[in-house]
């Protein structure tokens, strides 16, 4: 962390440096040797006391994936490599490439054209020197054997991977010091493949990323439970793509599957012909279809005589079966579908044993927008509406030009309905789509840019659609433009670019955190805009923003925290502005890298005037912070959770919504380990309520267990942790739940 931190212009302040030193550095700096430009390839070097660092220029484009290698090749040279993007600023830097080996690489994805220029040196204050070997890859400009081939040979995505095949089983580890692991995959266009990522051992939450060779995530649905992440997606081009396996949090072995559900894409009107044999009793196809469509998908055999059974299923990304019919010799399955997005068509023979061929045919009739009965709406304007059993889908109209920047944001009256919104264009294209805002089950499309002029369609809908079970009414706002944002007597204003999800945190006064997981505090301070929460509906143009109306006078601390990279490695860069009332107090610019945080401290006065405290600085959270102040996560009635207590994390933290008078049930129970867990409820501000703490449920376990009447209608905290806090011994994983009645919220 200190080491990376002397990239950032106020890092003399955190490692104690002081301003005789800074000033030194920047000496030395200015001394070094001209720029030398080089292209992809291997060079050779040499750093001593005469030439402490020397540097090279390379051009890329964005979307350019990068490595850069510096291997000592003589002496006891201890490399440092630093890499500079074409404004001039640090994007990268790598001391040991991995624990216990002393050559450094970078290897990143580049967002911006340019020239970008490598610093090679070493250690810093060392007296280390030697030659080295630096080897520069660049993707797209590496030549290969057989060009013409896209899946010859992968390309240089910038990472280490390993090259993995359909129906593989892959085992890996995520660890602190090695928290992402990469895996490459030729796949042809239109195959639909569904990737497993499962938990070996230890606390280990997966999470699964398939990225383009851009760097972004282009998976379309994803299924999580307790030790589980599967994804799925369609590949839009034959080429390579990388799957990027991580963690929700902990660490832990686990193994990859990765199998081809579809390779080929059924059109309408289209007729397939193809043969089961009895290896092979279930054939599926990928097809295209939009919200309200009538299909209908028609199978036969065509040889009387081969035994051949017809069986047809519609399936969505996520397996779930959505109509299913069977036939002697011709079965015809008809469906409605109920979202735009890619299907799957599953053809089966019911009879093993036999072999035959079978005709597949695919017809629709496209849906009559009209039918959806639009209401039509105009920008800055709000709507009123209810979602029920009868009704679980809201359509509304309205017309936009290319580049506006449109939000939209339904907010249900009551916790019963869990939002969710879809844009469309008007070919009933999905744009894009949010379930959960912040903590809260509203739903909101923040500054998505509009890709042409033309009509567009909002649907205001509960998650699950037509499957889902909650209800209730909603107001929907539709703006256009950068979001309005209030001024207050004190703010703080957090913006980015990219799919990343930053998050803007400000512990008030009283020690109350406003942030996504809790967007008001008592002292009237409300998280206006949160952008790219876990990494669902990224915006154009990313902004965070709390504020006060009224004056509190006190301490304040404000964090620009990288809480997830969204399928992305690279730095971060950040303007954090404060202010009180219409004047600036200060306005920072800087990049963080995933986990960082850049957090400042602001005193406010009784007549509104403030002063930082200091210029700030970068921190890298212990995993405790990160599970204590990174945002309680929310909790709701049924839901399973799991998560593991240790040594690195002895407390973790849930919030839920609870009425007066409504009794709940919170369990927490061991599943591995010898942990003995301890519960603890508390209110909003992590005061523990009377009589609400519970070390073990009975005298035969170490589980825990709170029966409690909630005093007030208000946001409950519920600590998990265990016997001794931080300084027990116990460690291993449990599972909470909160139980109310079903009128409990």
């Amino acid at each position: 962390m200190l080491v990376n931190s002397l990239m950032t212009s106020t890092a003399w302040r955190i490692v104690g440096l002081g301003v005789v030193s800074l000033l030194l550095v920047v000496s030395v700096r200015a001394q070094t040797p001209s720029v030398f430009p080089v292209r992809p390839g291997t060079l050779e070097g040499n750093i001593n006391e005469t030439v402490p660092n020397v540097r090279y220029s390379f051009e890329a484009r964005a979307g350019d994936s990068v490595s850069i290698l510096m291997e000592t090749t003589s002496g006891d040279l201890d490399p440092l490599l630093i890499l500079s993007d074409p404004k001039g600023e640090a994007i990268e830097r790598n001391d040991d490439r991995v624990s216990g080996d002393r050559n450094a690489e970078i290897a990143l994805t580049l967002f911006r054209a340019g020239t970008y220029v490598i610093e090679a040196t070493r250690f810093e204050n060392g007296t280390s020197s030697g030659t080295f070997r630096l080897t520069l890859a660049i993707s797209n400009t590496t030549a290969t054997d057989t060009p013409d081939d896209p899946l010859a040979t992968p390309p240089v995505f910038g990472v280490r991977f390993t090259t993995i095949s359909y129906q593989q089983i892959v085992n890996g580890g995520i660890t602190a010091a090695d928290p992402t692991q990469y895996y490459a995959i030729g796949a042809q266009q239109g195959d639909l493949v569904r990737i497993v990522m499962t938990r070996t051992s230890d606390d280990l939450l997966p999470r699964l990323g398939v990225l383009n060779s851009q760097g972004e995530d282009i998976s379309r649905e994803s299924q999580t439970q307790a030790g589980e992440y599967i994804a799925t997606v369609t590949f839009p081009e034959t080429g390579w793509y990388l799957l990027q396996a991580s963690a929700l949090q902990g660490t832990g072995r686990y193994d990859l599957y990765t199998s081809r559900l579809a390779d080929a894409v059924l059109q309408i009107g289209q007729s397939l012909t193809n043969t089961f044999v009895p290896q092979t009793t279930s054939l599926s196809y990928i097809i295209n279809a939009r919200i309200g469509d009538l299909i209908a998908v028609t199978m036969f055999a065509t040889d009387a005589a081969s035994g051949v059974t017809p069986s047809l299923e519609l399936l969505d990304l996520s397996l779930n079966v959505l109509a299913q019919v069977d036939g002697d010799r011709f079965a015809t399955m008809r469906a409605t579908i109920p979202r735009s997005a890619p299907y799957i068509v599953r053809a089966s023979n019911r009879r093993p044993e036999a072999t035959g061929d079978y005709n597949l045919r695919l017809t629709s009739v496209p849906a009559d927008k009209e039918s959806f009965a639009p209401v039509r709406v105009n920008y800055n304007s709000q709507q009123s509406g209810t979602i029920s059993d009868v009704q679980p889908l809201d359509f509304y109209r309205f017309s936009g030009k290319t580049d506006e920047l449109v939000t939209v944001t339904m907010t249900g009256e009551s916790a019963a309905l869990d939002s969710f919104l879809i844009l469309m264009d008007s070919d009933l294209n999905e744009l894009a789509a949010n379930d959960n805002v912040e903590a809260q089950q509203n739903a909101r499309i923040t500054q998505y840019r509009l890709p042409k002029d033309g009509e567009y369609l909002i649907i205001a809908a509960r998650a699950g659609l037509r499957l889902g079970v909650t209800s209730g009414e909603y107001q929907l706002a539709l703006t256009v433009g950068e979001i309005d944002l209030d001024e207050g007597a004190f703010s703080a204003t957090l913006t980015w670019t990219g799919s990343a999800d930053l998050n803007l945190f400000v512990r008030d006064p009283r020690g109350r955190i406003v942030s996504w997981s809790a967007p008001q505090s008592p002292t009237g301070g409300t998280l206006q805009v949160d952008s790219n929460t876990n990494c669902q509906t990224p915006s154009d143009q990313p902004v965070e923003h709390v504020f006060w109306e009224q004056i509190v006078p006190g301490d304040y601390e404000v964090w620009a925290w990288y809480q997830d990279g969204c399928g992305r490695v690279t730095a971060a860069d950040y303007t954090l502005t404060l202010q009180g009332g219409t004047t600036v107090i200060r306005t920072l610019t800087g990049s963080v890298n995933v986990g960082q945080r850049f957090q400042i401290p602001v005193r406010i006065f009784d007549d509104g005037s403030a002063f930082v405290l200091s210029e700030g600085e970068i921190a890298d959270p212990t995993p405790q912070q990160r599970a204590s102040e990174g945002g309680d996560q929310p909790l709701r009635a049924g839901e399973v959770v799991s998560a593991r207590l240790d040594d690195q994390v002895f407390a973790r933290f849930y919030r839920f919504q609870g009425e007066a008078g409504t009794q709940v049930i919170i369990n927490a129970a061991r599943t591995s380990g010898d942990l003995d867990v301890v519960l603890v409820l508390g209110d909003a501000d992590n005061n523990p309520l009377p009589d609400a703490t519970n070390d073990d449920a009975n005298p035969t376990t170490s589980d825990a267990q709170l029966i409690y009447t909630l005093p007030t209608t208000d946001t409950y905290v519920i600590a998990v942790t265990r016997f001794g806090v931080r300084d027990g011994v116990s460690s291993g994983t449990y599972e909470l739940t909160l139980a109310v009645p079903l009128d409990g919220y």
